[in-house]
């Protein structure tokens, strides 16, 4: 069990690194809040240099995992397992302030804006937190590429749509088990399934925004 390990060894065991495509990403998976803490930070000295800084984000299971991406890296919590392990009663700070960020847009799957309440357990009672600022990724590609019909588009389509080549995993028979989303060890195919959306979702938005800059300097 986790918490039974030396910090160092679990830093180490949470980092993986996965190739996406042409790309590879830096990704921690933790049920930890010391290195949920760490992360965060390193995640927002990147966005600290980027103009209207944007994040991935996504929740899977009902809040089994909360995932958030930032160019080459991803950090994916395992959260009802940290509540747990840490003897948590309240949305950690890090985590909070890092959602409440009103200079920062988190971009998300097709329906993400309906989880941008998420709910969490603390002692007897289910207690909620809000995202400042949640969109969509169907409604920015249909927003910038002035397309409606998007809206209402799958996640392949919009890939499609924008150019950029990200094949959903194939996981091999047998390697999944049954809610793996709450389990204390993932695989890399789970981890890689697991951000695949995430992934997406966020280049997709890099690819967007580029466009949208690179116009903008042409005219």
């Amino acid at each position: 069990m986790s918490e039974i390990l030396p910090l160092p060894w679990l830093i180490k065991a949470s980092s993986y690194n996965m190739k996406i495509g042409d790309e590879t990403v830096i990704t921690t998976v933790t049920d930890r809040l010391a290195i949920v803490n760490s992360n965060i930070s390193e995640l927002k000295s990147v966005l600290k240099s980027t103009p209207n800084p944007f994040v991935g984000i996504d929740v899977l299971n009902n809040g089994d995992l909360l995932l958030f991406h930032v160019k080459e890296r991803c950090l994916i919590i395992q959260f009802k397992r940290m509540f747990v392990l840490d003897n948590l009663t309240d949305l950690p700070n890090s985590v909070r302030n890092l959602l409440a960020d009103s200079s920062i847009t988190f971009i998300g799957p097709r329906n993400i804006t309906q989880k941008s309440t998420l709910s969490y357990v603390s002692g007897c009672q289910s207690r909620k937190f809000e995202i400042s600022r949640i969109v969509d990724v169907g409604y920015l590609t249909g927003k910038l590429c002035k397309k409606p019909n998007l809206m209402s588009s799958t996640l392949e389509e919009l890939l499609g749509e924008v150019g950029v080549d990200i094949k959903k995993p194939v996981i091999s028979e047998g390697s999944m088990r049954p809610n793996w989303q709450s389990s204390s060890i993932l695989s890399e195919e789970e981890v890689k399934l697991a951000m695949y959306e995430v992934h997406s979702c966020f280049q997709i938005a890099t690819k967007l925004i580029a466009d949208a800059t690179s116009a903008t300097i042409v005219a």
